[in-house]
C-alpha cells in the first residue's frame, strides 16, 4: 500500500512546486525557486511594436541569487515563428559568446546592455517585415562544478515583435469619364495598421470618398488602400489633397483639377491615326491606278481628253460614203456650195 501511495505523493509534491513556481511569475517575468533558496528571474517585454526601416529594442533582464559567481554567462536570443499558437523550431539569431548573428540579422542586431551583468537587451536595426515573430530570451552559464545550466522565459512570456509601417502614398492620379462628364481622382497608399485616406478640396473642406482594401489576404503584412473621389465640373478648380494617416504618422500629396479639362482617350487618338493612314493609302493607290490606265490608252492623264462628239469633215472625190457619216451628211451638204453629185463627205476624228 505504501508503494502505491509513494508515487502519487511525489507527483503531488512536484505539482505543488510547479504551481508555486508559476505563482511567482509576474506579467513579464518568469520566476523560479530552486534548491538551496536559489531564485532565478528572467523578464522580457511581452509585446514590442517596431516600424519598418527603423530600430527596435527587445528588453531582456536576467537575475540570479548567485549572479556574481556565475561563469561564462551568455545570452541566446532565438526567433520562433508561430502558427496558430504552435511554436516551430527555434533558431538562434544572436549568441553573445560568439557575437555572430544569424545571416539575415548580420550587421542589424547588437547588444545594448552588459550581458555579463544580466542585461540581455538587444537592438535590431533596419527593421524588416519578415522580422515579425516570437523572440524567446535565454541565459546560459557554467556552474562551479563545471556543468552547464540555463534558464528560458516561459512560452507565454516570450517577446512578440510586431512590425508596423508608416503611411505612404504610392500613387495619385486623375481620370476623366466622358459618359458622365465627371472626374475620378485616385489615391493609393500603404501602411500598417490599415491607414485611413481622406480628401480635401482647395478650400480645406473634407470630402466624401470611397475606400477599399487592396490586400485583404495578408492582415499581418503591409496594407494597401485605394481611395476614389468622384467630382463634377461644378466643383472648385485647384489642388485636391489626399491625406493618409495611421497611428505612426501621415503623408499627403496633391492632384490638380481644372474645369472642362478633358483627358483625350488614347483609343480615340489611335483610331483617328489609323483612319488617316487608310485614307492616305487609298488615295495613293487610286492615283497609281489612274496613271496606269491613261498610260495604257496612250494618253497622259494631264492632257485634255477629246471632247465627245467633236467631228471634222473633209471632202473626198470618188470614194464611197461610210454608213456612219450618213446622219451628218445632210447638215454639211446644206452648208457648202459644192454640187451634190461632185462631193463626198467623210468623218475624221481630231
Amino acid at each position: 500500500m505504501i508503494f502505491l501511495i509513494y508515487p502519487a505523493l511525489m507527483i503531488m509534491i512536484l505539482g505543488c512546486l510547479l504551481i508555486e513556481s508559476r505563482i511567482l511569475d509576474t506579467d513579464n517575468c518568469t520566476i523560479e525557486k530552486k534548491d538551496g533558496g536559489i531564485k532565478i528571474e528572467l523578464c522580457a517585454q511581452r509585446e514590442v511594436i517596431g516600424v519598418r526601416g527603423e530600430d527596435v529594442i527587445l528588453p531582456c533582464q536576467f537575475n540570479h541569487s548567485y549572479l556574481n559567481i556565475l561563469e561564462d554567462l551568455r545570452l541566446l536570443l532565438s526567433k520562433d515563428k508561430r502558427t496558430k499558437g504552435t511554436p516551430s523550431k527555434q533558431n538562434v539569431v544572436y549568441n553573445s559568446s560568439s557575437n555572430e548573428p544569424r545571416e539575415d540579422f548580420k550587421e542589424r542586431i547588437e547588444p545594448v546592455g552588459n550581458v555579463s551583468s544580466g542585461d540581455g537587451t538587444v537592438r535590431i536595426s533596419h527593421l524588416r517585415m519578415e522580422d515579425q515573430g516570437w523572440y524567446p530570451c535565454r541565459f546560459e552559464w557554467t556552474k562551479t562544478n563545471g556543468k552547464k545550466d540555463g534558464f528560458t522565459v516561459r512560452e507565454e512570456k516570450e517577446t512578440n515583435l510586431q512590425v508596423d509601417v508608416r503611411p505612404k502614398i504610392l500613387n495619385i492620379s486623375s481620370e476623366f469619364v466622358n459618359s458622365s462628364n465627371t472626374w475620378k481622382l485616385f489615391c493609393e497608399a500603404e501602411g500598417k495598421p490599415e491607414p485611413n485616406i481622406t480628401w480635401w478640396n482647395p478650400q480645406g473642406l473634407l470630402l466624401n470618398a470611397s475606400q477599399m482594401l487592396v490586400d485583404k489576404m495578408y492582415p499581418n503584412k503591409t496594407q494597401n488602400i485605394k481611395s476614389r473621389l468622384i467630382i463634377t465640373n461644378d466643383l472648385l478648380e485647384g489642388k485636391y489633397k489626399c491625406l493618409v494617416q495611421n497611428k505612426h504618422g501621415a503623408d499627403h500629396k496633391f492632384v490638380y483639377f481644372k474645369q472642362n479639362a478633358q483627358k483625350v482617350s488614347w483609343t480615340v487618338v489611335l483610331w483617328s491615326t489609323l483612319l488617316c493612314l487608310v485614307l492616305l493609302v487609298l488615295l495613293t493607290l487610286g492615283f497609281f491606278i489612274s496613271k496606269k490606265k491613261y498610260k495604257n490608252q496612250g494618253t497622259s492623264p494631264l492632257q485634255n481628253p477629246k471632247e465627245e462628239g467633236e467631228v471634222t469633215y473633209v471632202t473626198l472625190n470618188e470614194i464611197k460614203v461610210d454608213s456612219r457619216a450618213t446622219k451628218s451628211e445632210n447638215h454639211v451638204h446644206s452648208s457648202h456650195d459644192f454640187e451634190e453629185e461632185n462631193c463626198v463627205y467623210a468623218v475624221v476624228q481630231k
